[in-house]
């Protein structure tokens, strides 16, 4: 896995977490992860910094709270040219669909949450996968939950990813941090993630191939998806 770059794209730091950006940043290098992305929900937002740490890329973005899909649009035309990354906070069906219908939107967080089911059905996964927009697996609460709470959580993932896997969806496994203490290796990521299905090949895309992409999208040279801007000399053109 040496070769391979490693990213947790959902660390939440102080305020709404226990542990400063730049104390996660280092753990998460310690660990062997190449960059995070500080994803505080939008009421926590502060700004348009850009943190970086010595050995660990520390990505700026927001995770948008909304209560129906006009006020997720309404927050996305706020937020989306503030973050490199825009995630919505699922687990409302209609909220769901909604942000797998905007091509803006770079991830789905829980979408099981409150929920009897894993919150995505046929449709929404093929949504997905046309937008790109990326279901997250969290594993904070399957570190931190116990009894029938972990057990429907892991079912639910398992439902979810299986609805991925068939249509194709992109998907990240994050650590969902609020601690230091919360951040794991890229071995741990793997091992935790087979509890819901995957097997090593399809956790590693999780934490490398899919956040790649979707940091590759927040570039100022792209423009969509095989199409970016190159510079020759002091022009720019598109490819």
């Amino acid at each position: 896995m040496n070769e391979l770059h490693f990213y947790d794209l959902n660390i939440h730091p102080y305020p709404e977490g226990s542990s400063s950006v730049s104390r996660m940043a280092l753990a998460a290098m310690q660990l062997g992860l190449h960059g995070v992305c500080v994803l505080p929900h939008h009421e926590f937002f502060a700004g348009k910094e850009q943190w970086r740490s010595d050995g660990c890329g520390v990505i700026n973005g927001v995770e948008i709270v909304a209560s129906n899909q006009n006020d997720m649009r309404r927050l996305i035309d706020k937020y989306r040219k503030k973050v490199a990354i825009l995630a919505i906070h699922g687990g409302d069906e209609a909220v769901n669909r909604a942000a797998c219908e905007d091509g803006r939107v770079d991830i789905l967080m829980h979408p099981q949450e409150g929920g009897k089911t894993g919150g995505i059905n046929h449709i929404i996964a093929r949504l997905a996968a046309d937008r790109n927009v990326a279901f997250e697996f969290s594993l904070y609460p399957l570190i931190h939950s116990r009894g029938g709470y972990r057990v429907k959580t892991i079912a639910a993932y398992r439902a979810n990813f299986a609805l991925a896997r068939k249509y194709g969806a992109p998907y990240v496994i994050t650590s969902g941090a609020v601690s230091h203490y919360d951040l794991r290796d890229a071995r741990s990521i793997v091992s935790i993630a087979r509890l819901f299905g995957l097997n090593e090949a399809e956790a590693v895309k999780g934490i490398s191939h899919y956040p790649e992409q979707i940091i590759h999208r927040s570039s100022p040279t792209y423009i969509m998806e095989g199409v970016e801007l190159v510079e020759t000399g002091s022009e720019e053109r598109s490819h």
